[in-house]
């Protein structure tokens, strides 16, 4: 286990060079954007500490969008939770809905979903935690991407002064302490988050199970089967099909969720360096689609661009498989997609 690795980015003149570290350093989150006459002064510090079982990171920089698009979810294939404590500055949230997030206030993002946002100059506590660590609330967490706690209320203090002690004391935890205060974290988040919504427990089965961890497993293991939809879950794991649509519809519905899954599977072997060589109807059809054509129609509705495109990025740039790194950060990527409880 890595534990208490750090990085840092910090460069003494802002303007567009500081700008293009921040741009690499944030790479595996996030693309984003600055206004053309804010690049002479924009402004990116970052810390990340490695805890083992989580990621933790203090940041501040100058106004900016980012977004989080379906290529790049579907690139790391990562199902991460992100919980991010504003100290200061304001952002609007576009995720299942819009919201605001004031200083104090706690956001969630689930890493296997797309959002967007623009902020304000601001300062931050992030954390990234993999979704065993949230054990039985795990289902709720599935309909509160983008979901805000608020840091006025009781319980969104005291997250606020739990999330800057672990800031405050990371640096000096064993691996076993540092296993057991992401582990915390994580009980704190999945707690506050219950709270957030009345449906909150619709993706836990009545005994607390992580029922709809363990239908997304499945998921992914039969991608190719050609029969893989509601009638197959339900004759699987006994779940009526009203249960199921509850289930699964923060998710856009079973058939949906489907659907996007076997686009990401397929996004990602068309960027791999085999995909060069696969015919995209051999890939359409390992990943469960019936037919080329109605693959390629939904690759371009999920991506915006056609199967051919991304497969000839691919074959223009040996280096387009393979993470994107920078000469100082060249761990954190891996430490995005090779997190684990």
């Amino acid at each position: 286990m890595r534990s208490n690795s750090i990085l840092h980015l910090e460069t003494e003149r802002p303007g567009p060079h500081q700008a293009a570290a921040w741009r690499d350093a944030v790479a595996p989150f996030w693309t984003f954007a600055i206004r053309k006459e804010d690049v002479a002064d924009f402004r990116g510090h970052s810390q990340v500490h490695h805890l083992g079982n989580a990621i933790l990171c203090r940041a501040s920089a100058s106004g900016l969008r980012f977004e989080r698009e379906r290529g790049l979810v579907a690139r790391m294939g990562v199902d991460h939770i992100l919980a991010q404590l504003r100290l200061s500055g304001r952002a609007r949230i576009a995720a299942g809905g819009e919201r605001d997030c004031a200083p104090g206030d706690i956001c969630l993002f689930d890493l296997s979903r797309p959002l967007s946002a623009s902020s304000t100059d601001y300062q931050a506590l992030t954390v990234v935690l993999p979704r065993p660590l949230f054990g039985a609330d795990q289902g709720a967490l599935d309909t509160l991407h983008g979901a805000v706690i608020r840091g006025e209320t009781p319980f969104g203090r005291m997250l606020n002064a739990h999330l800057r002690a672990l800031r405050a004391h990371a640096t000096g935890f064993s691996a076993a302490e540092a296993a057991a205060a992401a582990q915390a974290t994580a009980v704190l988040l999945g707690t506050a988050a219950l709270g957030t919504s009345g449906d909150a427990r619709a993706g836990a089965a009545p005994d607390g199970a992580p029922f709809l961890l363990l239908m997304r497993r499945f998921i992914e293991a039969e991608l190719a089967a050609p029969d893989l939809n509601a009638e197959t879950l339900g004759r699987r794991f006994g779940v009526s099909r009203s249960a199921l649509y509850r289930l699964f519809a923060p998710l856009g519905g079973v058939s949906g969720y489907v659907r996007q899954r076997r686009l990401a599977r397929a996004y990602r072997d068309l960027a791999a360096g085999d995909g060069r060589f696969a015919r995209i109807s051999e890939i359409a059809y390992r990943c469960g689609f019936e037919s080329a054509a109605h693959f390629a129609q939904a690759f371009r509705a999920e991506f915006g661009c056609a199967p051919r495109d991304v497969r000839g990025q691919a074959a223009a740039d040996p280096a387009q498989d393979r993470p994107l790194r920078t000469e100082t950060w060249a761990d954190f990527y891996d430490w995005v997609l090779r997190l684990a409880a």
